[in-house]
Parts: structure tokens; C-alpha cells; sequence
């Protein structure tokens, strides 16, 4: 089987955000190459000779996707890189690459992910831990946690008081997020993606965490046919995304409901925040890098 193994050329500057946009379309994995790395890193005291020419003059961030679905994440690219500033070029390259020497190679490079109160294995490792284990699988092409988009969310989901409660997974990708909430005590989780494949592996790993008979997983567009009032909302998505969907998403919760809202870059947060203002109310804002996720309750 083979993969489109998507290049784009940009800044050190703006290496992260194309990196999201590309996690967004593409397969698990997105990697950045950057020449600074050589000189940048205060613990290394040594390095080849020659190495540098393993390195462009720009930065090569790379992502995969399948060879059927390439249009459609170069269309997506190419809509969202003009929100990007001073990016360079961002001249992309495709090529076709050998796909199961490829998916053993990231296998090889996925290690299980702790956080305060649960360890993210992958489904074909073993962890000893005292904390509640959330084994996983993503197909190579959602998250696995460790994004800071992700991560985030995460943080905010230990924090919450989730025992008998009713939670939305919005784009639910892998299914990580509503399916750890599910391990953190919540009662049900209803979990929901455009793509068919993300909702494949969603249903996978709630069966392997036997999580089957309290998960319900739908492809579908996004809110679009989801019934009922839910405690808690994950919408791990982007700006422009969760504002077309703040209407739908105060349609489909209780009062009081918490909705933590993710995948916004720092410059954007402000709008997202007064587009749900009417209905929500701020209780916190978490930052990683360029990214913020935010804590919102139901007026």
C-alpha cells in the first residue's frame, strides 16, 4: 500500500501552525525539519560533518495522507495558508511513498503518553502503571494525544468533575477524548466526525478499552443529527470551525454544561471567545506555544 507523503516549505516561525494545518488532513505523525535545530539545541556538543546538507534553506514539515484522499488535502492546504503570516513559501511537494515500511517506522517512534491521571498506550505495547490506561490505535491518521490541542483538552478533562455525566465528542478524530472522559467516570459519550475512517478507529478503540456499550460513535457532519442535552462538550477543532458551530453546540447541551473548546491559535482566541460570549461564560484558558484551548460554561 502506498501513502502521499506531503512536504511544505515554510519558517521556523510558522513551522508549528503549518504543522497543525497538515495534522488537521493528514495521518498521525507530522514531522518539521529545521536547519535552526543543528545550532539551537544547548545539550548537543557535537554533530557529523556535513549534516547541514540533509537541511533545506527553509523548513520541510511533512505529513501522510492516502493517495485517493491527496486532492482534497491539498485543496484544504491551500484554503487555510493565506491565514498564515510571514510562512515563506510554502511551496508543497508530493510524493508516493511504501506504505507498510512507513507505518512500522511511526509505530516504532509511538510511545505511550502520560498525563496526571491516565497513560495513552498504544494498543500494541504494555505499560505498568497505577493510573487508569487508555490504549489506542489511531490508524496512523488522528490524534494520539500529543498535540498541544490535545493535551490540552486532556488537562482540562482531569479537572473536571465528569462522574454521571453525559459528554459530546465534536470531531472526535481517534475518539481519545471522549472515550478517556469515559475512563475518568462519565456515564455516556457520544462521539462524532465527518471522516468515516476517524470514526472507524474511534469505534475501535472503544471496544479494546471496553468502552463499547457506553460510546456511541456517528459519522456524520459534526452537530448534524445529535440528539440530546450533554453535560460535557469537546470540540477540538479550529477557530473558524467552532464558530460556525456555536449555535449547534448550545442547542445540544444542559445548563450549567462545561464545553471546552480547542485547536485556536493565540491570535484568534478573541474572536472564538465573543462569538460564544452570549451563551457561555470564560472559566479558563489554557496556552501552549500558539495554541489556547478554553474552559466555557453554559449561562
Amino acid at each position: 500500500m502506498y501513502f502521499s507523503e506531503i512536504t511544505v516549505y515554510t519558517t521556523s516561525e510558522a513551522a508549528d501552525v503549518v504543522a497543525y494545518y497538515l495534522a488537521e488532513v493528514c495521518m498521525d505523525g507530522v514531522s518539521i525539519s529545521d536547519p535552526k535545530d543543528l545550532y539551537d539545541n544547548p545539550s548537543w556538543d557535537y554533530k557529523e560533518d556535513n549534516i547541514e546538507l540533509g537541511y533545506g534553506s527553509e523548513v520541510a514539515v511533512k505529513g501522510y495522507c492516502n493517495v485517493e484522499d491527496t486532492d482534497r488535502v491539498l485543496c484544504f492546504l491551500r484554503q487555510n495558508f493565506p491565514l498564515i503570516a510571514n510562512a515563506g513559501s510554502l511551496r508543497i511537494e508530493v510524493n508516493r511513498v511504501d506504505g507498510d515500511a512507513w507505518v512500522e517506522k511511526w509505530k516504532e517512534t509511538f510511545r505511550p503518553i502520560e498525563t496526571d491521571k491516565l497513560v495513552i498506550c498504544p494498543e500494541w505495547q504494555t505499560v505498568v502503571t497505577s493510573k487508569k490506561v487508555f490504549l489506542m490505535d489511531s490508524g496512523v491518521a488522528f490524534g494520539t494525544g500529543q498535540h498541544e490541542t490535545t493535551s490540552m483538552c486532556l488537562q482540562i478533562a482531569e479537572q473536571l468533575p465528569l462522574c454521571g455525566k453525559t459528554v459530546l465528542d465534536v470531531g472526535c478524530g481517534s475518539g481519545i477524548l471522549g472515550l478517556c472522559a469515559l475512563l475518568l467516570g462519565a456515564k455516556s459519550a457520544y462521539l462524532t466526525d465527518i471522516d468515516a475512517q476517524a470514526t472507524e478507529v474511534a469505534l475501535h478503540n472503544a471496544r479494546i478499552n471496553g468502552l463499547g456499550d457506553r460510546a456511541v460513535v456517528k459519522t456524520g457532519n459534526l452537530t448534524h443529527g445529535v440528539d440530546g442535552a450533554f453535560d460535557v462538550v469537546f470540540a477540538n477543532l479550529t477557530a473558524d470551525v467552532l464558530q460556525l458551530l456555536y449555535k449547534d453546540l448550545s442547542r445540544v447541551i444542559v445548563s450549567g454544561a462545561a464545553v471546552v473548546v480547542s485547536g485556536i491559535l493565540d491570535v484568534k482566541l478573541p474572536t472564538v471567545l465573543e462569538t460564544y460570549s452570549p451563551k457561555f461564560y470564560v472559566k479558563q484558558i489554557l496556552c501552549k506555544g500558539e495554541w489556547r484551548a478554553a474552559l466555557l460554561e453554559a449561562k
